[in-house]
Order: structure tokens, then C-alpha cells, then sequence
């Protein structure tokens, strides 16, 4: 578990040997995690958050082992978070030395392993060189059916400034493809990681949920929204609604003679239906980024559904291979 944090690493053993045979590759402007991470970001602080962000994309594309630093400059740190340059370094070092104490633990009642997020971290120059060890590196680089992660821009991320608006945005694209997402009061400041003063539902609408959901919409790549989910008179816990938003379109003097009228409409039993087998067909693989077919093909259903839910170009890639690789006729 994390230090100060009831969530144990589970599974981190079987998934060393779980190495893909092909793995997917992402740009560096990418950040991709398991999901693991996010359970241990809620006791962490925004700094350190931004650090694990920054190193994600250098361990991956350097397939970085134990010996290798990771290092990141003050100038980097400042631009990339947008803060003062001579308040970075400074930062950057508070972020590691806290890493540096923490750790995290996996295993059985048999066997249990302890393990520090950072081996070690150099100061020199203005930049801090961090080394991860296997445990923290297998999170940042491996990622398949036995490591769910989450993948977002590294420039969206970092555009946000709120504590907790970090944890919600990676909870809101780990669950985009669903739509939405539900969670009890208890389950969000666990999550969050919140002290007893959000016991009260006001503090925590007005002081996390709002502020957080405010800066996630007016400055990342998706609108989310909540309300309240009530047992009898009180609530109990809040429905989060993701959607992504429509890249802004060019201006246009017509309509593409070459975009046929692909977005068609379909009953629930044929979203059903093609979703299933569409999440199969290797031309359009390339847009999955989740765990197994079957989140994908839930994905993939949503835009059968609303077909401006996501990019154009997304949506004629899916409505094309629905039209080319399965017997939809209409």
C-alpha cells in the first residue's frame, strides 16, 4: 500500500511477467499510466504529481531501467506547469525528497514488499535526476489486459492547477469510453484522499467537486459533469458524466462531396450488435487504448450512438468500417 494509503498494489508480481511481445508506442507529447499510480496520487502533492507526469513519457520512450535517470530541468518543470521559473527548482526538489520518503507495498499475508517510489534523486545545475525502481518503472512503461492504465496529453494534464482537479481528469478518461461513471460520497474522499473537514457535503461540493469540474471543463480535451445520486432525501454520492469535446472545424464553403451520409442512426439492438464486432477489426484497432474488447466495443457503441460525442475524424473511421466489414445496410 502507499504510505498513508489503504490501497494495496495488487497483482504488480504476475504483471513483471506479463511483458507484451508488441508493445504499444506513444508519442512523448503522451502521458500513459496504469491506473495502479492514480490510487496512490490522492496523498500526493501537486508537485509530485507533475514530476511522475513529466517522467512518464522519458521512462517509457528511453525504456528506462533502475540505473537510469530520469532528469528534468527547472526551465522544463516551469514551462511544461506553467509557473515562475525561480520558484521551480525549488519545488522540483520538496516534490522528490517526499517521493523519496514514501512507498508503496505488494503482496500476500506470505509475502509482503516494500518499496520507495525513488531509489534516488542528484540536484545539480538547476535539474534534479531522479531513478525509479523496477516497480515504479513497470508502472510508467508496461501496459496491457493485466495493467490497465490511462492515457492524456502531457500539455492538458499540466494546464490544470487544483489538487484534486488531477485525480478527477485521470478518473474521467479512465471511464470515458463509458460515458459516465458513479461513485458514493465514501468512495470519492477515499479516492481523493480528503480530511475529515469534507465530511460535509457543502465543503466538499464547494471546495473540491465544483472548483475541480470547473477548471477540468474550461481547459482540458472533455466537459464533465456531475449531480447528485439521492437515497430517499439525502445524497449518497455523485453521477459524473464525461464527454469529449468537438475539435473546432475549419471553415467550410460545403459539405465534403466525399463524406458519404455514414452517420445513420441504429437501434440499441444493432449498437449492440456491430460495437461487438467492430471492436475486432483490425483497421480501426489503432483507436483503442483500453484493456479488452469489450470496453472498447463500449466505446465504440457510444459513438454509433452519438457520432458527435467525438471527433469527426474519429466518427468516419468508425462509421466506415461499419459500412466495409460488417453487414449493416443503411
Amino acid at each position: 500500500m502507499c504510505k498513508n494509503n489503504p490501497v494495496c498494489y495488487k497483482k504488480l508480481q504476475c504483471a513483471k511477467c506479463s511483458i507484451m511481445n508488441s508493445k504499444k508506442t506513444y508519442p512523448v507529447s503522451w502521458v500513459v499510466m496504469q491506473n495502479t499510480i492514480q490510487e496512490c496520487f490522492k496523498s500526493m502533492s501537486i508537485d509530485e504529481k507533475r514530476l511522475l507526469i513529466l517522467a512518464s513519457p522519458i521512462a517509457r520512450t528511453i525504456d528506462a531501467t533502475e540505473k537510469d535517470a530520469i532528469t528534468i530541468t527547472s526551465e522544463e518543470f516551469a514551462k511544461e506547469c506553467g509557473i515562475k521559473t525561480n520558484s521551480a527548482y525549488s519545488q522540483m526538489e520538496e516534490a522528490s525528497k517526499s517521493l523519496l520518503r514514501r512507498y508503496f507495498s505488494y503482496g500476500d499475508n506470505k509475502k509482503k514488499t516494500y518499496c520507495n517510489w525513488v531509489i534516488r534523486a542528484i540536484y545539480e545545475n538547476g535539474a534534479i535526476s531522479i531513478c525509479f525502481p523496477d516497480e515504479v518503472l513497470l508502472m510508467l512503461k508496461e501496459f496491457d489486459k493485466l495493467n490497465p492504465y490511462t492515457k492524456y496529453k502531457k500539455d492538458i494534464v499540466l494546464s490544470l492547477k487544483k489538487d484534486y482537479s488531477f485525480d478527477l481528469y485521470h478518473l474521467a478518461k479512465k471511464h470515458q469510453a463509458m460515458g459516465q461513471f458513479e461513485m458514493s460520497l465514501e468512495h470519492i474522499k477515499n479516492e481523493l484522499g480528503l480530511p475529515p473537514s469534507y465530511d460535509k457535503l457543502c465543503n466538499l461540493k464547494d471546495r473540491v467537486i465544483k472548483p475541480s469540474l470547473d477548471e477540468i471543463t474550461a481547459n482540458t480535451d472533455i466537459n464533465l459533469t456531475y449531480e447528485n445520486i439521492k437515497k430517499g432525501r439525502s445524497v449518497v454520492g455523485f453521477k459524473f458524466t464525461v464527454k469529449e469535446k468537438p475539435k473546432p472545424k475549419a471553415m467550410e464553403t460545403g459539405r465534403d462531396k466525399n463524406t458519404i451520409d455514414m452517420f445513420c442512426n441504429l437501434n440499441d439492438a444493432q449498437i449492440s450488435k456491430y460495437s461487438s464486432i467492430l471492436s475486432k477489426v483490425s483497421n480501426i484497432s489503432d483507436l483503442s487504448t483500453f484493456p479488452d474488447y469489450s470496453t472498447f466495443a463500449q466505446w465504440i457503441a457510444n459513438i454509433l450512438r452519438d457520432p458527435k460525442s467525438v471527433r469527426e475524424v474519429t466518427a468516419k473511421r468508425i462509421f466506415t468500417a461499419l459500412h466495409q466489414y460488417t453487414d449493416f445496410k443503411g
